[in-house]
């Protein structure tokens, strides 16, 4: 009987070692799976960026929807794999909107899945433990940074927007300047105490007389020259805040990484688009698209360059 326990002992033993071989040897050939494509990858292809000629970014990060097999799919989690549809559409159409009456803004696109990466989370966060996808990344973040200081350097200051598109039940724009919902819904004189926006170079080096408030929901504010062309945002002087329990993305990593919140005197605001009457179909993208340009040359003209 002892016999028998100990043979079944050692069989346990050495199926198991056995196994764990098998599987150590498994997650290796994964982990290696990629090296020799890495050695070839043109991580150009996925990416389009181009220079301007005025003090304005545009970056679109959600809307690729290329998805090679050698990037692992993103199944960590907190993933989130929601692709932002017809956003690179939107900011195709914005750009070439403006490029008509002469202006061509600064403009890096994403072509790649967000399924297999995303590029507005920190690298760590960005790819759910696969690293393949390093060496973009560190591409797509250092144009990023390189036409930043472009902009800084040749206008003295400037703006990116993030395009993305939300799926809230609230078929309006929500424009995140780094301020939660709660803060949205403070009154004026505690909003105006905030220091921490991502357009906090334009608060810190406009006239004393102009206040966070005025930059979020004013006349001449972002959301309110939306609303004027009647798209409904927030904040914007009409709808200064989301209610309590509405959804609500205030920016992410690009904006707090891109504008002014720490550094530099470039501002950056989320733009999270909505579906119905602006991506629903390309009539409607291209509407959208013509007046969100014309808004957006008013709104340079206002806070950042006079003349253009």
């Amino acid at each position: 009987m002892r016999k028998k326990i100990v043979s079944f002992f050692l069989f346990f033993i050495i199926f198991n070692c056995s196994k764990s071989v098998e599987q150590s040897e498994e997650s290796n050939n994964n982990t290696q799976i990629n090296q020799p494509v890495l050695e070839t990858i043109n991580w150009e292809e996925f990416i389009d960026y181009r220079e301007g000629n005025i003090p304005l970014m545009i970056i679109s990060v959600h809307g690729g929807d290329i998805e090679p097999e050698w990037i692992q799919t993103r199944t960590c989690d907190g993933a989130v794999t929601v692709r932002d549809s017809y956003t690179r559409d939107v900011s195709l159409e914005i750009e070439s909107q403006l490029k008509i009456n002469g202006y061509s803004p600064y403009i890096i696109l994403n072509d790649l899945n967000r399924k297999k990466l995303d590029l507005n989370r920190s690298l760590n966060n960005s790819n759910c433990g696969d690293l393949t996808t390093k060496p973009y990344w560190d591409l797509f973040h250092k144009q990023i940074n390189d036409f930043r200081s472009q902009i800084q350097l040749e206008f003295g200051s400037g703006l990116v927007i993030d395009i993305h598109g939300h799926g809230h039940e609230n078929q309006r724009i929500e424009l995140g300047y780094l301020l939660s919902a709660s803060e949205l819904r403070m009154d004026n004189n505690s909003i105006n105490t905030i220091n921490d926006s991502s357009v906090k170079s334009l608060l810190n080096n406009s006239p004393e007389d102009l206040k966070l408030t005025d930059i979020l929901s004013g006349e001449f504010s972002l959301g309110h020259l939306l609303s004027l062309k009647g798209y409904p945002s927030v904040p914007s002087m009409d709808d200064i805040a989301p209610k309590e329990g509405e959804l609500y993305f205030s920016g992410g990593y690009n904006t707090a990484s891109y504008g002014s919140r720490d550094s530099g005197k470039v501002d950056a605001i989320q733009i999270e688009l909505n579906m119905m009457g602006v991506r629903n179909n390309e009539e409607n993208r291209k509407l959208f698209s013509k007046e969100f340009a014309d808004v957006l040359i008013s709104y340079l003209r206002t806070f950042y360059k006079s003349d253009i």
